[in-house]
């Protein structure tokens, strides 16, 4: 399936759910976009902690949604994002689990950015039967590039 093609149900999906922002993907379908998009921009809404242990995908951009510690709201994100990206821009969201990069794609739709995806599942997914993540959902169970600093 095409890039535009995922895009375009991704938008009819959330339409039909009413959200707010253009959609939810998921990592594979992503990859392909960001892959096939060169103007489409990767953004982890992880804290810097979150990215230096559990890894990251080379090339995004980080503008933390909350900061660490404690998880407090970013005061500084819309214009942080601002300085990344315009609302006109194809932004793909990504966080720990898909929680955090869905509450700031919903937050960027309310602000005029119209071009906003959630990634399902973030970059570690849900816990499996031994706590551990990174391997039921998400870009790293997906087997798809992320590295280590």
């Amino acid at each position: 399936m095409n890039t535009e093609r995922i895009l375009q149900q991704a938008r009819e999906h959330a339409r039909a759910a009413g959200k707010r922002h253009a959609g939810d993907l998921t990592p594979k379908e992503a990859h392909a976009v960001l892959r096939e998009h060169p103007k489409a921009i990767l953004i982890d809404v992880r804290s810097q902690p979150e990215l230096d242990f559990a890894g990251f995908v080379e090339g995004c951009c980080h503008v933390p949604w909350q900061l660490y510690p404690g998880m407090t709201p970013n005061a500084d994100f819309d214009a942080d994002l601002r300085k990344k990206a315009q609302p006109d821009n194809l932004l793909l969201l990504l966080c720990r689990t898909g929680g955090r990069s869905l509450a700031a794609a919903e937050h960027l739709a309310d602000l005029g950015y119209r071009h906003c995806y959630n990634i399902l599942g973030g970059f570690e997914g849900k816990h499996d039967p031994y706590g551990q993540r990174g391997k039921v959902e998400g870009w790293k169970a997906s087997d798809l590039p992320w590295r280590h600093k």
